[in-house]
């Protein structure tokens, strides 16, 4: 087999074959058929695509001359350490951007995704429209489920919609750009999760251990 030294920065690896795998044509026939397969999902990660959502915004990932923040409709203050602290204040003084109650669907639609990868900390998110069917090859596709995202091929002046589903915990829901840097510098912020804790989606209750397509949902197909 083969064999070497490689250099990687300060780290000295050994190259070499571990195995060799020799492929070739079966002679049973035509390939067999596989069954369908359709995962076991729970609530929370029910289809969101034809529900009424409870309530919408604008979120940004914005960075305005060094101005890093997240942003709801428009408004929303840059989260840094100096002014999470300023007056004394701390964490858990901090203004959340929005209010959602808990056992609901909202629909958001972000802009920096581009250059940001969206961070939700309690709840994934759905993604419901994007400017293409697909991105990365196919990879990502409306439909898809998310707790981070970041779309490179998106421009900065496009949207990408998604929703979420606020299932169950009540509390403040963080969320920041996954580039820590940016993180720190202050692309974070908090929406406020209040109603009933362990309240789920209308129609939802009993859907834990049932398959994504025969989960029912109690929604409204928007006019």
């Amino acid at each position: 087999g083969g064999g070497g030294q490689l250099d990687v920065g300060n780290v000295n690896l050994t190259e070499v074959d571990v195995m060799t795998l020799a492929i070739s044509d079966s002679q049973v026939g035509a390939a067999p058929q596989l069954p369908a397969f359709r995962p076991t999902r729970p609530c929370y990660l029910s289809d969101m695509r034809a529900a009424s959502p409870s309530g919408s915004g604008e979120l940004g990932l914005q960075n305005t001359q060094g101005d890093f923040k997240v942003t709801w409709n428009g408004s929303g203050q840059s989260m840094t350490e100096a002014n999470i602290h300023a007056a004394g204040a701390d964490m858990r003084a901090w203004p959340a951007m929005a209010t959602w109650n808990t056992g609901a669907v909202y629909e958001v639609d972000v802009s920096g995704i581009q250059a940001h990868p969206l961070h939700f900390h309690v709840n994934p998110f759905q993604v419901v429209q994007m400017p293409n069917a697909t991105y990365g090859g196919g990879f990502f596709q409306v439909g898809d489920f998310h707790d981070t995202l970041l779309l490179s091929d998106v421009t900065a002046a496009e949207r990408v919609k998604i929703r979420m589903n606020t299932d169950r915990f009540t509390g403040k829901m963080f969320v920041h750009c996954h580039i820590l840097a940016h993180e720190d510098m202050g692309m974070m912020n908090l929406i406020d999760l209040v109603g009933t804790e362990g309240a789920v989606l209308a129609g939802a209750e009993n859907c834990v251990n049932a398959a994504l397509n025969t989960t029912t949902i109690a929604v409204t197909t928007p006019a």
